[in-house]
C-alpha cells in the first residue's frame, strides 16, 4: 500500500470511495485479484466506524464471520495475546471487541500487504464525470480539517479515473452524482413488511414495561404510514472511568448547550469501584466504554436526512451540530450528572483531541439495484416456515443481526411514552443472505455499492452492520475484478463466478453454526447449500460429520444436479406425498426410468397387479422400498452416484454395473458416508 497526499491525476483499475471497513475489504479483495486500486478517504483514518465508535462487528455469532472479517478478528485476538491483555470481553462467544487505535492499525496492516493499493486520505469527493452510463472520473478536494470537511470555497479538483468504481461510503454521494436512483425514508406497512412505516414498539426492553406492555410488542399508534424519516445518528465517544475518583479532563460546554436535551441516571458502584451503567454505556476492552444512550443522550435525529442529501461542502455546519450535541451530553454527565470521573479515553484519537473522526451514519441512501431486499428476506417467518429467511441462490454475503432501528421521531408518544421508529426485534433474529443484485445500482454500468445497498428501511435495519459490510465489500472487490477481466457490465458478471472466488477465499455464503472455513468439506457444503440443500435445524447446523441418510442422498442429488421435479406415481413404500423425500425420490425414479437405468431395486417387476381402481392413485400399492432414515455407506453412495450419472447421460468414471445403487444390492455398508463427504462427492461429480 502506498499513501499519497499530493497529486492531481491518478488512474487505477478499481477506485474505492470510502475507507470504511467495506471499502478496505473491497480494496483488499480487488488487489488480491490482481487489480490496481485507489482508495479515497475524506478523513485521516481508515476502517470507518470500526475505528470510530463501533467496537465490534455487531454480529449475533462469530460463526457468521468469514473471509476478511475473520482475518481481522484473528489479528485482533493475536494482538491482545501478544500484549498479554486478559479481558472477559475478549472471551465473548457472540462477538469480538477491540480498541479503536488497535483496529485502525490492523486495517492499515491489511492494506499495506498489497503494493497495488494506493490510499489517499484527506480526499473529499466533490463531483463525478459520467459518459454513456459509465462513471469515468471522481473529482476530489483536500479536506480542510480532520473530520473530512472540504474547503468552504471550491478549489481546483484532483481527478481519479478508473474502470470500475465502488462506493463504499455511508452516504452514497458518488453513486448519487453518477445518476443511480435511490430511496431515503420509510416504506409503508405491507404484507411482506409488517414492521414498516410509523411504528411504536416495546422491543428494546426484556421486561414488562411500566404500563404493562409485554416485551416484543407493537404498541398503539403504529399507523404503518410511509414517511421521509431515517434513524438517528451520533458520534460514539471512547471513554474511561477513573476508578480513583479523581475528576479527569472536563469537557468544555458547547455554545449551543441545552441541559434540557439530556438525562442521566446515577450508576451504582460494583465491588471493584466501577459503576454499573446499564445500557447507557457499553463496556469494551481494556477498561474502556462508549456512550450508547438512545433517548435524551448522544443520539440526535435533527439533521440526519439533510446531512445525507447535502453536498459535502454543505455538511460542515450539520456535522458540527452532531458534535456539539454529543459533547454537550458528556459535559452534562460530568456536571449535572455528577460523574466527572467519566472522561475521554487518553489513548484514542490522540492527534484529534481524543475525539472520533467519523459520524456514525446509521442509514443513508439506499440505491435501487437489480434486486431489493425487504423485511421478508431477513424475517424468518414471513415467506416460509422458518427458522431461516428465504434462501438466496445468488448469495454473496451472510449476516446475523436483528432488525434494529434507533428512533425516527423526536417526540415520544403521549400514550405509551415510547419513541416512534425505535425497535430491536431480537425474537426475529435469524441468519440471512444478501444477493448480488443488491450491490449493482440501476443506471450505471461500472458502479457497485457496498453499504448503501438496495433494501427497504426495515431490511436495512438488519443489514446495517460492519460484519456484513466487510462481506459485501469483499464481493464488490471480486466482482469489479471479474467485470474488468471479461469486459462486461458489473450487473452481468456471472454470480457463480463471484461465489466460486469467494468460497476459494474462505467466505461463507450460507450460515451454518457448525461448519467453519477450515472444515475439509467447507466449499462443497457451501455449494450444496446454494443449490438448496439446507437441513431443517433450529440451531442452523449442517451436522457435517453425521452419517448421511438415504433421504439426504436423494434430496441432495436432485438439488446438486438440477434435476427437474417429476412425479408420475407413488412407488416407494412408506414415502407418502407429505414426506420430505417424496418429490426427490420420485423425481429420481422418473429420471432413471426414462433412461432405462436400474437406480433402485425392483424398478421392473415380471408381474404387476393393477390396482383395483386404476383411475385413482392407490397409496396402498407400492413396489419399491427405500429406508430414507437409514445411513449410507461410502460404497453405496458411490454406486448410487454411478447409476445416477448414467441416468443423466454422463460417464460415471467407474466400471458399468447393472445392479441398483440403493441398499438392497449395494456393496457392504462400511465405512459410513458423512454429510460433509456426501456434499464433496456430489459437488465433485457435478463439477466434473
Amino acid at each position: 500500500m502506498s499513501n499519497k497526499q499530493n497529486y492531481s491525476d491518478f488512474e487505477a483499475d478499481v477506485v474505492v470511495v470510502g475507507g470504511t471497513a467495506a471499502g478496505c475489504s473491497a480494496a483488499i479483495a480487488a488487489a488480491r485479484g490482481g487489480m490496481t486500486v485507489i482508495v479515497l478517504e475524506p478523513t485521516p483514518t481508515l476502517g470507518g466506524v470500526t475505528t470510530n465508535g463501533v467496537h465490534c462487528f455487531d454480529t449475533g455469532s462469530l460463526q457468521a464471520l468469514s473471509g476478511i472479517a475473520e482475518e481481522f478478528v484473528d489479528l485482533v485476538l493475536r494482538h491482545y495475546k501478544q500484549v498479554g491483555l486478559v479481558d472477559p470481553m475478549l472471551a465473548s462467544r457472540s462477538d469480538v471487541f477491540w480498541e479503536f487505535h488497535v483496529a485502525e492499525r490492523i486495517w492499515r496492516e491489511l492494506l499495506a500487504n498489497h503494493p497495488n493499493i494506493t490510499v489517499i486520505t484527506g480526499a473529499v469527493p466533490v463531483d463525478v464525470v459520467v459518459d454513456r452510463k459509465r462513471l469515468r472520473e471522481v473529482h476530489w478536494e483536500p479536506a480542510s480539517d480532520s473530520f473530512g470537511n472540504p474547503p468552504g470555497e471550491p478549489t481546483q479538483p484532483n481527478r481519479v479515473r478508473g474502470k470500475v468504481f465502488i462506493d463504499a461510503s455511508y452516504e452514497g454521494d458518488v453513486a448519487a452524482w453518477a445518476g443511480a436512483p435511490f430511496d431515503i425514508g420509510r416504506e409503508a406497512r405491507s404484507a411482506e413488511e409488517p414492521h414498516a412505516g410509523v411504528i411504536y414498539t416495546a422491543t428494546h426492553e426484556r421486561r414488562v414495561d411500566d404500563q404493562g406492555f409485554l416485551p416484543s410488542t407493537i404498541l398503539p399508534g403504529s399507523t404503518g404510514a410511509m414517511d421521509d424519516n431515517i434513524m438517528a445518528f451520533t458520534y460514539r465517544l471512547s471513554l474511561r472511568y477513573l476508578k480513583d475518583g479523581s475528576a479527569g479532563r472536563m469537557q468544555a460546554r458547547p455554545s449551543s448547550y441545552d441541559p434540557g436535551k439530556y438525562a442521566w441516571n446515577s450508576a451504582a458502584l460494583s465491588a471493584d469501584g466501577v459503576p454499573t451503567f446499564g445500557p447507557d454505556v457499553i463496556p469494551t476492552v481494556n477498561g474502556k466504554m462508549i456512550l450508547n444512550r438512545r433517548y435524551e443522550g448522544n443520539d440526535l435525529l435533527q439533521g440526519t436526512r439533510e446531512f445525507i442529501l447535502s453536498h459535502p461542502r454543505e455538511r460542515t455546519a450539520i456535522r458540527q451540530n452532531f458534535f456539539d450535541h454529543v459533547l454537550g451530553f458528556l459535559h452534562f454527565i460530568q456536571t449535572e450528572g455528577g460523574m466527572p470521573q467519566l472522561v475521554l479515553a487518553e489513548d484514542e484519537y490522540v492527534e484529534n483531541d481524543h475525539l472520533p473522526y467519523i459520524l456514525y451514519v446509521r442509514e443513508g441512501r439506499r440505491f435501487r439495484g437489480q434486486v431489493k431486499m425487504t423485511e421478508a428476506n431477513v424475517n424468518p417467518y414471513l415467506a416460509g416456515p422458518g427458522p431461516r429467511p428465504p434462501r438466496q441462490p445468488d448469495s454473496i454475503a451472510i449476516g446475523d443481526w436483528a432488525i434494529e432501528s434507533r428512533r425516527c421521531n423526536d417526540e415520544p408518544s403521549s400514550a405509551t411514552k415510547t419513541y416512534e421508529g425505535s425497535m430491536f426485534m431480537r425474537a426475529l433474529r435469524a441468519p440471512y443472505q444478501v444477493p448480488y443484485g443488491c450491490l449493482t445500482p440501476q443506471g450505471v454500468d461500472n458502479l457497485l455499492v457496498t453499504t448503501t445497498i438496495s433494501a427497504s428501511h426495515v431490511a436495512f435495519c438488519a443489514l446495517r452492520v460492519e460484519a456484513l459490510w466487510t462481506e459485501t465489500g469483499t464481493a464488490a472487490g471480486i466482482a469489479a475484478g471479474l467485470s474488468i477481466g471479461s469486459g462486461c457490465k458489473v450487473s452481468e458478471v456471472p454470480v457463480s463466478d463471484i461465489q466460486e472466488e469467494m468460497l476459494q477465499r474462505k467466505c461463507k455464503l450460507t450460515y451454518f453454526s457448525d461448519v467453519e472455513t477450515g472444515h475439509p468439506d467447507f466449499v462443497a457444503i457451501q455449494k450444496l447449500a446454494l443449490k438448496g440443500f439446507v437441513p431443517d435445524d433450529e440451531r442452523y447446523r449442517f451436522l457435517p460429520d453425521l452419517a448421511a441418510t438415504w433421504g439426504d442422498l436423494v434430496e441432495a442429488a436432485v438439488l446438486c444436479f438440477d434435476i427437474p421435479i417429476s412425479v408420475t406415481g407413488f412407488h416407494f413404500e412408506g414415502i407418502n406425498p407429505g414426506h420430505r423425500s417424496f418429490r426427490y425420490v420420485e423425481s429420481l425414479y422418473d429420471l432413471a426410468s426414462r433412461a432405462g437405468v436400474m437406480l433402485f431395486p425392483n424398478m421392473r417387476h415380471p408381474v404387476i397387479d393393477v390396482p383395483a381402481d386404476h383411475l385413482r392413485p392407490e397409496l396402498r400399492t407400492r413396489w419399491l422400498e427405500l429406508q430414507v432414515d437409514a445411513p449410507v455407506s461410502s460404497a453405496q453412495g458411490e454406486a448410487f452416484l454411478d447409476l445416477l450419472l448414467q441416468s443423466l447421460g454422463h460417464s460415471s468414471g467407474h466400471p458399468s454395473d447393472s445392479r441398483s445403487g440403493s441398499p438392497e444390492n449395494a456393496p457392504a455398508p462400511a465405512p459410513m458416508l458423512t454429510r460433509g463427504a456426501l456434499a464433496s462427492l456430489l459437488v465433485g461429480a457435478a463439477r466434473a
